[in-house]
């Protein structure tokens, strides 16, 4: 009898718990698809096409790049190059489109005195893959780890992350050392900027941890430069205000572009954006260095490589 009475109790829990665990699986893909459809937005499309003069970069210093991803897809870059360059730059754009959304930035950029790596991560543009949260981390190291092989060695590294770029470059620093770091409309944290798009619902709970830039800044020990608009419908300026007070660095900058808003900060003042830029990129010093990679982890890189290629010709 005790036996049966046992199985039965047993019997009785198994039906909540089975919905309990259902529940939480289901609460967890919720959390996962909303995050990725509110996240990414790619685009295989260009916006005009796929040549940079069509965004007024000058042909004969502006190259088409490809770079090969940890785990084997192949992103699509242009490198393109300030006629009298004091620093070079990885550019991480925001969650939409692909590089040509951002291309017309370029310009002024470049005028500013910065070399600019431009690539598109995993699922955007020419690019191979899906986009994932991991994915388009991992992709930005690639693309630091290739502007080190591509940058004149003599000049400061910049890392530059535009709106959800600023975020994946913050995450992408933790692992590839850079000598500046430029914020432009960036938002504090997943949780915080899902409340602000949100504010009479609980959606904010879905979103977890992820993409805290506010904690990564707060231990920044190389210069920031942040860049917002006064009235940033996407991002409020005071998240920017928030990531430059936290800021740990000892060289931290604000440049607020008054009535600016998401999109519109380079056709709003581009002058004034390409002074600060200027002033922060030509006070940088060159210190950042790649970690090295020891002979035996490079010979199992390389093989890796090799596999993959082979596999996709197969």
């Amino acid at each position: 009898m005790d036996g049966v009475r046992k199985a039965r109790r047993i019997q009785k829990l198994s039906v909540p718990l089975a919905v309990g665990g259902a529940a939480l699986l289901a609460f967890d893909a919720g959390r996962r698809l909303f995050r990725l459809a509110r996240l990414f937005c790619p685009s295989r499309e260009p916006v005009i096409s796929w040549n940079p003069e069509d965004y007024g970069l000058p042909k004969d210093r502006s190259e088409e790049v490809w770079i090969e991803s940890a785990d084997g897809q192949l992103l699509h870059g242009w490198y393109c190059t300030a006629e009298h360059p004091i620093a070079s730059g990885l550019y991480c754009h925001g969650n939409t489109g692909n590089l040509t959304t951002t291309a017309h930035v370029m310009p002024p950029l470049l005028a500013s005195g910065i070399n600019i790596l431009l690539f598109d991560y995993r699922g955007f543009g020419r690019s191979s893959g899906r986009p994932s949260i991991h994915g388009v981390i991992s992709d930005t190291i690639a693309a630091a780890r290739f502007h080190d092989r591509v940058r004149p060695k003599g000049l400061p590294s910049i890392l530059y992350g535009y709106s959800l770029g600023g975020a994946v470059a913050a995450q992408a620093l933790r692992h590839h050392p850079f000598d500046g770091l430029i914020l432009q409309s960036t938002f504090t944290n997943l949780p915080e900027i899902t409340r602000a798009a949100f504010p009479r619902l609980p959606l904010h709970r879905f979103t977890g941890r992820l993409f805290d830039t506010a904690a990564i800044v707060q231990a920044l020990e190389i210069p920031l430069l942040v860049i917002h608009g006064a009235e940033d419908e996407v991002c409020p300026v005071w998240m920017g205000e928030a990531l430059h007070r936290v800021c740990g660095s000892a060289d931290k900058r604000m440049a607020i572009v008054q009535g600016g808003l998401h999109k519109d900060l380079w056709e709003r003042d581009a002058e004034s954006l390409v002074r600060a830029i200027h002033r922060f990129a030509a006070d940088l010093p060159c210190t950042a260095r790649p970690p090295a990679m020891d002979p035996d982890s490079a010979m199992l890189d390389d093989l890796l490589r090799f596999a993959r290629r082979r596999l996709r010709r197969v």
